[in-house]
């Protein structure tokens, strides 16, 4: 089973969780944090453009590109995970709901790279 479960997290299909990572950012991200913490204008920036980043690499970019946003929304969630805990800890169980998108973000960044290899090796002839 873990093997079989290992297998289709390397090999399935990442769209429908990078549009899920934007529509995080660009629309829940912003909202929450700006009615518990307050509005901090850097982080809801980086956040939104971060969120059309990924919806738009999935439209238009190369499989590079996607890899790239998808390192950026992998160190972006952890830096709210970060910022969480220095704001006083994950008091609220609602807190730890932002957990999902570094997951999210872990479980995308590993897919795209490995995608993103298997597609270097595949135009190399190399085997792995």
């Amino acid at each position: 089973m873990l093997k079989k479960l290992s297998n289709i997290l390397r090999y399935y299909d990442s769209e429908p969780v990078e549009i899920l990572l934007g529509v995080v950012w660009i629309v829940f991200f912003p909202t929450i944090w700006s009615c518990e913490f307050g509005f901090q204008t850097t982080l809801i920036v980086i956040s939104i453009l971060l969120g059309l980043s990924l919806i738009k690499g999935i439209c238009h970019a190369s499989l590079k590109s996607r890899k790239t946003l998808a390192y950026g929304s992998f160190l972006f969630s952890i830096i709210i995970i970060v910022l969480l805990f220095l704001n006083g800890g994950i008091k609220l169980s609602s807190n730890w709901l932002w957990l999902l998108p570094f997951i999210m973000s872990t479980i995308n960044l590993i897919t795209i790279t490995s995608q993103y290899y298997r597609k270097q090796n595949k135009n190399n002839g190399t085997v792995r």
